[in-house]
C-alpha cells in the first residue's frame, strides 16, 4: 500500500538535469563528462561549498563565477505545476524530496517556504553523508517518514537511481515530464486504495 511519495530534486522538481543545465551555459557535458562528475560527487557530499562549485564550473567554461550563476538560474527554475500537484498530494500521501545536492541548495532553489508547504521530509545528500544510489539513503528517507520502503513509490529522472530504490523494495517511475508521472502514479496510488 502506499503511504508515501518521494521525489528527486533536479531534473525532476527543478530544472532537467545537470546535462542540460551544462548545455545551457556553454558546454558539453559528454566532453567534460569526468570533470562535472568529480565536481558532482564532492558538492554532493558536502566536500566542497557551492562557492567552490560555481568557481570550478565556471573555470571549466571559462567564465565568470558570476556568469555560471546566471545560466543556472535560467535553466534550474522550479516546476511550479509539478509543486502544485504535490501539495494536493500530501493530503493523502507523506511526502518527501530526496536529492544528491550540496548544503541549502533547495532552500535556495526551491525556497523554504515552498519546502515546507510540499513535503514533510527533506534529505539532502550533503546533509546526511550519503547519496544515491547508496541504498541507506533510501531507507532512511522512508524511516524519516515513518513508513516501510515498500509503501514508498520514488521518481528520479535517472533509472539507475530509481532501480537503486527498487532494489530497496520501493515502487520507482523514471522522470520524463509531468503528465508521464501522473498517468504512471495515479493507477500505483489508486491499486493501494483498493
Amino acid at each position: 500500500m502506499v503511504k508515501a511519495v518521494i521525489f528527486d530534486c533536479f531534473g525532476v522538481i527543478v530544472g532537467q538535469g545537470f546535462g542540460h543545465t551544462y548545455r545551457a551555459a556553454g558546454g558539453d557535458p559528454e566532453l567534460d563528462r569526468d570533470f562535472i562528475v568529480d565536481m558532482l560527487n564532492r558538492s554532493d557530499r558536502g566536500l566542497i561549498s557551492d562557492d567552490e562549485f560555481r568557481s570550478g564550473m565556471a573555470g571549466q567554461l571559462g567564465m565568470s563565477p558570476d556568469e555560471w550563476h546566471q545560466a543556472v538560474l535560467a535553466a534550474e527554475q522550479p516546476d511550479a505545476k509539478l509543486l502544485g500537484y504535490i501539495k494536493k498530494l500530501r493530503k493523502s500521501y507523506k511526502t518527501a524530496v530526496l536529492s544528491n545536492a550540496n548544503h541549502g541548495s533547495l532552500d535556495r532553489k526551491i525556497g523554504t517556504e515552498q519546502l515546507q508547504a510540499c513535503f514533510d521530509v527533506i534529505v539532502v545528500s550533503a546533509d546526511v553523508g550519503m547519496v544515491k544510489p547508496d541504498p541507506q539513503i533510501y531507507r532512511h528517507t522512508a524511516e524519516l517518514l515513518g513508513v516501510e520502503p515498500a509503501d514508498c513509490v520514488f521518481i528520479d529522472d535517472i533509472e539507475q537511481l530509481v532501480a537503486s530504490a527498487r532494489d530497496v523494495g520501493m515502487q520507482g517511475i523514471v522522470y520524463k515530464n509531468f503528465e508521464q508521472l501522473r498517468a504512471e502514479l495515479e493507477p500505483l496510488l489508486a491499486n493501494s486504495k483498493s
